[in-house]
């Protein structure tokens, strides 16, 4: 597989708002696993000792954690963060990359920037050739 290069700005900086909901889907869905794993059982052996209402506040803290880390991600997607997380070494790096290779660049799209790649014979599975 060929590994195309393209420079220019992070797509956390070029698309603050898209990385920040991908951080809070990633961290609704780990939320959601552990409450489905942790209620159950923490029902199970400490129920007599919680209140009833303690459902409720343990879901109500994952919720307000998978907010701030929605936040969170969207305050370092913002140009004077990703400058300040470079200065410390956390940045994405993109600054550092390499000039793309001189040829034919696709104009227009989600691939904009990018190669276009040579002509080749198309990729077979070594599964599907034994058919």
């Amino acid at each position: 597989m060929a590994k195309h290069i393209a420079t220019g700005t992070p797509t956390q900086v070029a698309h603050p708002a898209r990385a920040a909901l991908r951080t809070g889907v990633a961290y609704f869905g780990a939320a959601v696993l552990f409450l489905a794993a942790a209620i159950p059982l923490l029902q199970e052996y400490l129920g007599d000792y919680l209140p009833e209402s303690w459902v409720a506040w343990l879901t109500g803290a994952v919720a307000f954690l998978v907010a701030l880390s929605t936040l969170i991600t969207r305050l370092m997607a913002l140009a004077k963060a990703q400058d300040f997380l470079a200065k410390i070494g956390l940045g994405t790096g993109v600054e550092q990359e390499p000039e793309p290779i001189a040829g034919e660049f696709i104009a227009d799209g989600p691939y904009e920037g990018f190669p276009v790649a040579d002509a080749h014979e198309p990729t077979r599975s070594p599964d599907r050739d034994q058919q």
